[in-house]
């Protein structure tokens, strides 16, 4: 059962696809860049490294306040599913959506490591890209306006 599938109370078909979607977008952006930048790029000694997670950081910074709804709806959406189905079909749900995400952020770094190569010059450009804002939500018109809708809705509860 994909995140599409299940929807949240008091929604149109219409608003769950759009929310489900901008939070697995969001999610797997997140995922991507703390692999690429903290993990991959942050581990080299000297301003390799130091640019890496300065753009990380500052990328969180900008983009934190439409990641945390995301993550909140799936916790939602899970919590529907097992107290419809139970606990083994919750957790074959988080389950299934930790795969999908962490599947969709290896497609993506293969993107931006191409050969598997994390090598300092690739490091730079994604750093470069991320500081400049290339990969913040906003630069992505079909889900931050849905994003910014859920991050609306969550401050006000």
């Amino acid at each position: 059962m994909s995140l599409a599938g299940v929807a949240a109370a008091a929604e149109s078909p219409a608003d769950t696809e759009a929310r489900n979607a901008a939070a697995g977008f969001a999610i797997t952006t997140s995922l991507t860049l703390l692999e690429a930048l903290g993990q991959q790029c942050g581990t080299y000694e000297g301003e390799t490294g130091s640019q890496a997670r300065a753009a990380l950081q500052g990328w969180q910074q900008r983009n934190h306040r439409y990641l945390e709804p995301s993550l909140q709806r799936v916790l939602m959406l899970t919590d529907a599913v097992t107290a419809a189905g139970g606990e083994a079909e919750g957790k074959a749900f988080a389950d299934a959506r930790r795969a999908e995400f962490t599947g969709a952020a290896r497609k993506a770094l293969l993107e931006m490591f191409p050969d598997g190569g994390v090598t300092q010059a690739a490091c730079a450009r994604i750093a470069a890209a991320t500081g400049e804002g290339a990969y913040d939500y906003r630069q992505h018109a079909e889900f931050f306006a849905t994003l910014q809708v859920m991050q609306q809705g969550s401050k006000a509860k």
